[in-house]
């Protein structure tokens, strides 16, 4: 991850991404309290690459200190703002990226991270990390569908065709995932010394709006404002009239997948 400046991949996505990333429910944050018997008296959790909170703020119902930490100041003004909307007061928000991880931020217990994680020099962020991490705490990668380019349902392919109409570089629509990735994240994990490494899938459905729709694909890195540029406004209006006549529902098979592992004692 970069600082924020020129070249942020999120720059102009910041209130999107905000108010129309999806959360991940709380069963992974059930799961993760009680595989690192998180109290919210003494435990000390950190977020990085946290965005706007999507992880952090129900990570700090659960215990005493939370560390949201991200390189674009924009988004943790969002982040900051939802905290405050939700009375959430136990949360230190830091100004910087993997790159940064330095002894100040720790002891902690457990260390989270997003989709953010393949923005990062993933083996070195890995060992400092490692480094953090109290004995017996650990780390874990939250994963969810990105139905743009990964789903499977009919309204998913009108969206696709509608941002492939203005944009030229948008990734791939490949369907949902059936190979493993090049490198497992769970093997990473053990290969930077957490043992007990582990997956915890949770699936659901979700329905999404039209209003909620066109705010998630500005959301995307790849398909945020600025990358639309002058012809965002007509983007929008296309995408729109399309989901009004396709008319819905609009629903979506998510699975959230929480790869694990722990700092041997």
């Amino acid at each position: 991850m970069s600082e924020d400046g020129p070249g942020d991949p999120f720059e102009s996505a910041e209130s999107y991404y905000a108010d129309h990333r999806p959360g991940y429910g709380e069963a992974p944050f059930e799961s993760l309290t009680e595989r690192f018997a998180l109290d919210v008296e003494t435990s000390r959790a950190l977020d990085l690459g946290c965005g706007a909170g999507q992880i952090t703020l129900p990570l700090a119902a659960r215990v005493g200190t939370a560390v949201g930490m991200d390189p674009n100041k924009a988004m943790l003004e969002q982040a900051r703002r939802r905290a405050r909307d939700r009375r959430i007061e136990n949360v230190e928000w830091v100004v910087g990226s993997d790159a940064d991880l330095g002894g100040d931020l720790g002891p902690v217990d457990v260390t989270t991270m997003g989709r953010a994680f393949h923005w990062m020099d993933r083996g070195p962020t890995l060992d400092r990390i490692f480094e953090l991490t109290a004995p017996g705490g650990g780390v874990a990668i939250f994963g969810d569908t990105e139905w743009l380019t990964s789903g499977e349902r009919a309204w998913q392919d009108e969206v696709y065709a509608a941002a492939a109409s203005y944009l030229d570089d948008l990734p791939e629509r490949t369907g949902p995932r059936t190979e493993p990735y090049e490198n497992p994240y769970d093997e990473l994990l053990a290969d930077h010394g957490f043992a007990d490494v582990e997956t915890a899938t949770f699936e659901r459905t979700r329905e999404w709006s039209v209003d909620g729709i066109v705010g998630y694909v500005f959301s995307l890195s790849f398909c945020s404002p600025a990358t639309f540029g002058d012809e965002k406004a007509a983007f929008e209006a296309e995408l729109r009239e399309r989901l009004a006549e396709l008319g819905g529902p609009f629903e979506q098979g998510d699975e959230v997948r929480v790869i694990s592992g722990r700092k041997p004692a």
